[in-house]
């Protein structure tokens, strides 16, 4: 059986046990704060919780979809390209590099 958010923030001992009960809660913590004022925000925010009847943290997210769709991937750039002949680095072509002895179209 689970522990309920209560006894998981009474158990911890550091402020980075308590930061994912913190991000589970949508608690913002502010590491520079002593453990047991940080454990006392946590427990105000999960005794209200309590009084909701959300208990555990499954009870608080359960599957929670993304909120935003990925990103498409940005296309590759097609065009003329040069080579850096040290470090091989790639860039897009310009007249500037390409005038550069160490650059190399490819």
């Amino acid at each position: 059986m689970t522990k309920s958010l209560i006894e998981q923030i009474e158990e911890a001992v550091t402020k980075d046990d308590l930061e994912p009960l913190a991000e589970g809660l949508s608690v913002s913590i502010d590491k520079r704060q002593g453990v047991e004022t940080i454990r006392a925000e946590l427990l105000e925010a999960a005794e209200a919780l309590a009084e909701k009847g959300v208990t555990t943290t499954e009870e608080l997210s359960p599957d929670e979809a993304p909120s935003k769709p990925p990103e498409p991937e940005k296309p590759k750039y097609q065009g003329r390209m040069l080579k850096h002949l040290k470090n091989g680095r790639v860039f897009p072509w310009t007249a500037a590099l390409a005038k550069n002895r160490y650059m190399q179209e490819v």
